[in-house]
């Protein structure tokens, strides 16, 4: 099974820079399976094989917040079927937009009227030997509303974070 840390936000990361008012944020690492598969490729594989949990529960989550006017994001199988050199700026991906994108990091998001979410999935190398993902999640508060749909979502994100991580299947190189 895929080992899954919690570690920081990687100073090499475009979200390293929006830290300072962030009201949440978290990083994961794991190690990557194949040195060659880009960021993208690591979030469609695990979006593509979202435990059935996940699934459940973003369906529970849409028409929850349906009640009070927020956005159904779909679910993280959605639109992950073409292949990731064709994915854009803009671009919908599960539940998220593509916001930006280099050979080494990806980063997705959602924006919303209650908070926006910024989520990068980035390639790093440590020890100048293994390969490793790293996950970062930044969240940005806007409202009362924000605040309150972050109590039992900044509980569950870590959960979710690593189920998905682990979806990617890797040997454990060595010490994270």
């Amino acid at each position: 099974m895929t080992i899954v840390k919690e570690t920081a936000v990687p100073t090499s990361s475009v979200l390293h820079g929006t830290l300072a008012d962030a009201d949440f944020f978290d990083a994961y690492v794991a190690p990557l399976p194949d040195d060659s598969l880009s960021p993208m490729e690591v979030f469609l594989h695990a979006s593509r094989h979202t435990p059935q949990w996940v699934t459940r529960l973003m369906s529970l989550r849409n028409r929850l917040v349906s009640l009070v006017g927020l956005k159904d994001v779909g679910r993280m199988q959605d639109d992950v079927d073409r292949p990731a050199d064709s994915y854009r700026v803009g671009d919908r991906l599960g539940i998220f937009s593509v916001f930006g994108r280099t050979e080494q990091e990806v980063v997705l998001g959602i924006d919303d009227r209650h908070l926006d979410v910024r989520v990068s999935i980035l390639k790093e190398c440590r020890d100048g030997r293994d390969s490793y993902v790293v996950i970062s999640t930044v969240v940005h508060v806007k409202n009362c509303l924000g605040h309150i749909y972050m109590l039992p979502v900044g509980r569950i994100h870590p959960l979710v974070v690593k189920a998905m991580m682990r979806r990617v299947p890797v040997p454990f190189p060595g010490p994270l």
